[in-house]
Parts: structure tokens; sequence; C-alpha cells
């Protein structure tokens, strides 16, 4: 073989490295987002009813339509467009097809900013901060208007940056993406926001050129350009059906926001309530932002810190807001590190020509196969859903949710007013609307503040305001997604079976329904009711399920109605198919705990439990409680000590210790 084929051949493996890799990071992203439309039984369904509606009227409801508790207050709809896309496409593709949709536009937004990152000298950098960057994404993997505005974002980052040197054609299509933008989705604040940081970086850039008498002209001309283009692209956000107010709305929407949802929380309050690796991922991020611009303080660009700012402030507010951090830091991280390893090469011109460079660097790439390869195995296999204790499942699912019950409303000719909870306003709107309204969907800026803080939750949780108003909106039937994990929906089902003049007559693995026992539904009682040995019955039809997350659910509601010996057969049949689930382990510790006889059994269960998580505070709590209740009161300190040592602030923890006079900290 000749030199000239030998070279070849040695330049041709890099080629295929670098593709590979690149084929898994984007396998990655696709498995991440390829799942089961779990959004359907959120917003998704709302959506595509409100799709329809604008569609077939040519306006955009400016009320409450849906709602016959708050028919008339009025609010902005900031994603009309893209209800309009997803109701067009639904009726040409279907949801199956909305879901490889959903992902195309994850894909094409990642793509774009992989584009702008991508250097081949410094490949593994970027391959890393994609890395960092998915894991930010997979906070919001459902189908949302919100990947509209990830897209758009995406191209406002790519046409800046090539425009930073000398405008050219691109520019120009900001314009027209901001249009779009402010259509689609609330994000399009951004397009301005970061347009306006990209005015103040080429001022900086620039500054010197005022003082210089040959090049003062151009650089003000370069000024006025840019400040004539910014205010044409605030012009554009005027261009919606709810102009100026429809341009404000980003800033006003909180004030009037009476419910207080998981995505509009801190990370760090969220992850003292759950386990979420996106908050990992975010901290990471943090700390590599801040290290890149202190490494690269020589060249530092005030566009890239002012956007890195203003993302991981709302990140730092509000958990909704990792997507746009991650796409937004991914070219700052890949930039800041390659630009410092540039100018630092001069201090390693022994470490460039080390073998052990050349070690580790084939271990770095040999890591990044493994974590791309095990992460597509863990989606695709749905092993990591399973772990995480989620709903999501990898491949184009429809998830029967809430089908069969609203099924089973109309084949029972179930009408009238009907009480039901946030999650499942959206879907019920999409199955029903215009035949039945609903009570309440999931967007708190749709409804008066008061309306949950007065009405909605204490209905849930007081006798006398849910007699008062469930007379008050003349209350047919209860239609409620028990899977509801909040305070005032655990206590909603707690009370229901016990509440005079109301039977259940529906189970499934997802929804409860109540009907009032009213002459009109005598027959619908008399034959469906589910009280007694029925709802046992019931049970025993449901448990065939091999639905480990509807077994659990099953588990969970049976537990919070006080029927303990149907809540255990379903947690046992739950962790047969899967033992690896530190929940349904604590769960059944719980119900065991409650009989002395099986205290050994509940011992093991929270033993096992925390066998699978070192610091699951609340099994250790428990696991005390049942051995102080034993007489074991060594072993309960040595638990509850154990808690402490996790969170060394846990009240609960601190008083059980305080009752023993034993309190193993410094005050």
């Amino acid at each position: 073989m000749d030199e000239k084929n030998i070279n070849k051949s040695k330049n041709i493996w890099p080629k295929i490295l670098r593709g590979s890799l690149i084929l898994l990071l984007f396998a990655l992203v696709a498995a991440v987002f390829l799942h089961n439309a779990t959004a359907l039984y959120q917003d998704l369904g709302r959506h595509l009813k409100t799709g329809e509606i604008i569609w077939q009227t040519k306006s955009v409801p400016t009320t409450n339509l849906y709602s016959y508790a708050e028919p008339n207050f009025s609010f902005i709809n900031h994603h009309w467009l893209s209800e309009v896309i997803y109701y067009g496409l639904y009726n040409i593709i279907g949801i199956k097809g909305l879901i490889i949709f959903n992902t195309l536009l994850v894909l094409a937004t990642f793509a774009i900013i992989f584009l702008l990152v991508y250097r081949k000298k410094f490949f593994i950098t970027a391959i890393l901060g994609g890395l960092l960057c998915l894991g930010l994404l997979s906070e919001r993997v459902d189908i949302r208007p919100e990947v509209f505005g990830w897209l758009i974002l995406a191209l406002f980052l790519y046409i800046l940056e090539k425009n930073r040197q000398r405008i050219n054609w691109s520019f120009w299509l900001l314009l027209p993406l901001q249009l779009f933008w402010v259509n689609l989705h609330i994000s399009f604040i951004f397009g301005p926001v970061i347009f306006f940081f990209f005015f103040l970086d080429r001022l900086w850039v620039r500054r010197r050129e005022l003082f210089q008498l040959d090049r003062r002209k151009a650089f003000i001309r370069h000024v006025i350009f840019l400040a004539v283009s910014g205010l044409a692209l605030g012009a554009v956000c005027l261009v919606n059906p709810n102009t100026w107010r429809g341009l404000l709305y980003p800033l006003v929407i909180f004030k009037n926001y009476g419910y207080s949802i998981a995505e509009n929380q801190s990370p760090f309050f969220l992850e003292t309530l759950m386990d979420n690796p996106t908050i990992v991922f975010f901290k990471i991020t943090v700390i590599l932002l801040v290290l890149s611009f202190i490494i690269n303080i020589r060249r530092f660009r005030l566009f890239y810190f002012l956007t890195g700012l203003l993302f991981v402030v709302l990140s730092w507010r509000a958990i909704r807001n990792f997507p746009l951090l991650g796409l937004a830091i991914w070219p700052i991280l890949a930039v800041n590190f390659s630009q410092a390893r540039q100018d630092y090469d001069k201090y390693f011109v022994r470490w460039g020509r080390s073998l052990w460079r050349v070690f580790l660097r084939l271990l770095t790439l040999a890591a990044i196969f493994v974590i791309l390869i095990g992460g597509v195995y863990l989606f695709v296999t749905n092993k990591y859903y399973l772990q995480a204790n989620r709903n999501e499942k990898f491949g184009l699912i429809v998830p029967p949710g809430a089908a069969k019950a609203v099924d089973f409303l109309k084949e029972q000719n179930i009408t009238g007013r009907m009480f039901n909870n946030f999650d499942i306003g959206g879907y019920l709107i999409w199955r029903l609307y215009p035949q039945q309204k609903i009570f309440v969907d999931g967007r708190p800026e749709a409804y008066p503040a008061d309306f949950f803080q007065r009405v909605y939750i204490p209905m849930q949780q007081d006798e006398a305001v849910w007699n008062k108003y469930s007379q008050e909106y003349g209350l047919d039937y209860v239609f409620f997604l028990h899977t509801d994990q909040t305070p005032w929906g655990r206590r909603f089902l707690e009370i229901m079976p016990i509440r005079s003049g109301w039977t259940m007559v529906y189970l499934d693995g997802a929804v409860a329904i109540w009907v009032r026992d009213i002459p009109g539904y005598a027959s619908l009682i008399k034959q469906h009711a589910l009280t007694g040995d029925k709802l046992t019955v019931q049970a025993q039809d449901l448990l065939v399920s091999q639905d480990i997350k509807e077994l659990n659910q099953l588990g969970l509601f049976f537990q919070t109605i006080g029927r303990d010996d149907l809540a255990i057969l379903f947690f046992e049949k739950s962790l047969e198919k899967y033992a690896g689930s530190k929940e349904v382990l604590y769960n059944l510790g719980i119900l065991y705990a409650e009989n002395k006889e099986t205290g050994n059994q509940a011992i093991e269960y929270f033993q096992k439990a925390l066998r699978l998580d070192k610091k699951f505070i609340a099994a250790e709590l428990a696991l005390g409680k049942i051995y102080y209740q034993v007489g074991n009161f060594s072993e309960a300190r040595a638990a509850w000590q154990r808690a402490l040592m996790i969170e060394k602030n846990n009240q609960e923890a601190r008083l059980l210790l305080d009752n023993m006079g034993l309190i193993p900290f410094t005050k």
C-alpha cells in the first residue's frame, strides 16, 4: 500500500469515530422524546379542541369557553397558532404522527445548535455540551407548543452568531421568525431580549471606533441599523390577535395565577420533594458556566454572559425554563472552553505529545460511547422510566388513560355538570366539548386567581364548602383523576367514598367516577355501584393489568380510601413485575406497619427500599417509627439519626428524637 493510501486510511477512522458519536447523540435525543403521548391527558387534548375551534370560526377565543364555573373570564391565548398546527396535523397523521412530529422538531432544534458549536478540533467539547443540553431538555419531553419556541430560539442564536462580524442576508430572517414566534408561544419575548443583548455586545466590541475619526461614521451607521432592526423586531410582536396586550402578556401572566404547578417551582424547592435528575444537570451547568467565564476571561463576550445569566436566573426560579438554558449554554460552554484551550495550549506543549494525553482522550471517548449507548438502551427498553417511576414509555403509544372513563360517560349517557380536577380538564375538553363543559382545566391564567383558593381547593378539603358549591353549581357527577398527588386531591379521595348522597360507579387505573344519588341515576347506580363486595370484585378485574404504573396508581387509590387489603394486592402484583421500585416497597411497609402482627414484614420492606436508595428519608423515618412501636428504641434512634444525616434540618426527625431526649447535633 503506497503512502497516499495509508494517509487516507488514517484520515477515515477519525471521521468514522466522529460520525458514530454524532449518530449516537442524535439517537439518544430521539429515544428521549419518542415516547407515549402522555400530554394527551394534560394539555394536548385542549390544544386540539382549541385548534379545531379557531379553524372553524376563523377567530381566537378570548374567554374561557370550556368551563361552566368561569365562562366569561377573559384571557389571552398566547399559543393559538401552535394549536391550529397541531389540529391540522392531527387530522392528517393522528396522535402517533404528532409524537413523531414533536421528536423531529426537537431533533431539528438540536441539529441547529450542534452546527453552531461543531469544531473538528474541539469535537469532544461539543459532544459533552450536547449531553448537558439534552439533560436539561429532558425536563420537558411532551408534545407542547413551547417546542416551537425552542426551534426559533435555536435559529435566533444561530443567525445572530453568523452575523456577529458582518451582517448578511440571513439577518433578515429574524423578522419573519419573530412573527411566527409571537403567535406560536409565549417564549417569543426572548427574541427581542437576546437581540438587545446582541446589540449591547456589538456596542461593547466596537466601542473604540467611536473615538476613531475614520471609523466613527461607520460605527454610528451600524448602531442605528441595529437599533432600527431591534425596534422592527419589537413592532413585529404586535402582529398577534391581542396586539399590544399580547406583546406585554409575558410580563403580566403571573399576576393572575392562583394555582401553583410543579413546572413553575424552583429546582431547589422541588429537590426537597422529589428525585429529579435534571436538577443535577442544572447544578452542573451553573458550575461549568461560571468556570468557563473565569478561564476565558481574556476573551469575554458580553452577549454570552448576558444570555447565560438570563437563562440561569429564569431556570433558578422555574424548572420549566431548563430547556431554554440547555440550548443557550451549549454554544457558550463550547466557545469558552475551546478558546481557553487555545489560549493555554502553549503551556502544555509537552502534554500535547504525551502518551497520557492519548490515553485520557481514548478513555474519554470510550466513556462517551458507553454513556450514549447505555442511554439509548435505558430509554428504548423503558428501564429508565421504571427506575424513575415515570409515566412515559418508549414508542408510538397512545395510552388509554381516561379514554375508557369518558367512553363510560357516553355509553351510560351521564350528563349534567361535573366536578373534575385540574390535570384531567384538558382531555375532557377534547372529548366532551361542546356537549358538556368542565369545571376546571390546567390553565391557571384562564381563571380568576381567587377561584382556586376560594373554590377549587376548599371544595376538596372542607365539607361545608363542598356542600355550598355543589348546590350552587348544581353538580351531578364527579370525574376525578385519582393519580392527583396534591394534598387536597388525596383528601378529596378520602372523603368521597364516605360522603352521603354520592356513589362510585366507575373505576380504572386512572379515573374514578361518582354520581349524585338522584332518581335520574337510580338505574345506573343499581347496575354499576362500586360499594362493598362489588368494589372488591372490580378490584380483582383490574388486578389483571400488566401495566406497572397502573397497578401502582390503583394501589395508592385503595390505600387512600382505606381499603388496605386491596392496596396490598396491587402493590405486591407490581412488585412481582418490577422489584426495583422503592416507592412500592415503602407503601407496602406503611400498610404492613398498621398491624402489629405484620411489623416485621414492614421492617423488611423499609429496609429493601433503603437498600435501593440510602437517602430515602421517608423510609428512615417510617422504619424508626415501627422500631419504636415494637420497643426497639436503639434501632429507632439510629434510623432517625440517619434521617438527620441525610437532611440535617428535617423537622420530623428532630421532633421524634427530641421526644426521646436525643438531639444528635449542635444547635
